[in-house]
């Protein structure tokens, strides 16, 4: 505000200096630096009355602000007007394009078909063991089959695709005769056991110390 004070009084200087301007009127561009204010335009007018008397207006306009300078007769009037702007901003609310997927809820109660089984609300790999139908219909299938290497190739096709808890991986175990053939299974079924540790203990199950080895080898990978 106080270089438009400066540029109103030094306008108004020059024109009272000017007293053989008689009803003359003036514009000129002042540029000021002023991150409020960077220019100013300026309007004077000179006019004389009836009486003789001089009268000079100075009228100052810039960076939201307004200023006039009326001088008569050595007095001078200063009326000076503020001139607000507000900028409205309206933020629109987001939308996301993408649907939120409702989260999994966790089961409170699981049958795994073994009565009770830590195993049975472990996931492995992110999935769930067989639950007590599907375990049961699995076990019967291998149960009720005689041909040993029969039962072998159903139990790979099924355990490539299922999880099953310790124990019931166990109850598999025990269907084999063969050590042989029960160690391929277990190779086969080990990496879907969901709580492995619970299976450590199985390596009993081989007579033969070397494929009771084998076996804790395959369950601790």
């Amino acid at each position: 505000m106080n270089r438009i004070v400066r540029a109103a009084l030094v306008s108004s200087l020059f024109v009272s200096s000017a007293s053989f301007a008689q009803d003359a009127e003036f514009n000129m561009q002042v540029d000021i630096e002023d991150q409020d204010m960077p220019s100013a335009r300026i309007k004077m007018k000179t006019t004389t009355n009836v009486d003789g008397e001089e009268t000079t207006t100075v009228k100052v306009r810039g960076g939201g602000a307004r200023m006039d300078v009326q001088m008569t007769g050595g007095t001078t009037t200063t009326e000076t007007r503020s001139e607000s702007r507000t900028t409205e901003t309206r933020r629109e609310p987001r939308m996301d394009s993408r649907p939120e997927m409702p989260m999994a809820a966790e089961p409170s109660h699981r049958d795994c078909g073994t009565r009770s089984d830590e195993g049975c609300m472990m996931r492995r790999d992110g999935q769930f063991p067989m639950d007590a139908s599907t375990w049961r219909g699995f076990y019967q299938s291998l149960k009720s089959e005689n041909n040993e290497i029969v039962r072998q190739e159903k139990a790979d096709k099924m355990l490539k695709r299922v999880y099953l808890t310790a124990a019931q991986f166990g109850m598999v175990l025990d269907l084999f005769n063969n050590e042989i053939v029960r160690l391929d299974v277990a190779r086969i079924a080990a990496p879907h056991v969901v709580d492995p540790q619970h299976a450590l203990g199985f390596s009993s199950k081989w007579r033969n110390s070397i494929s009771g080895s084998e076996y804790t080898d395959i369950i601790t990978q």
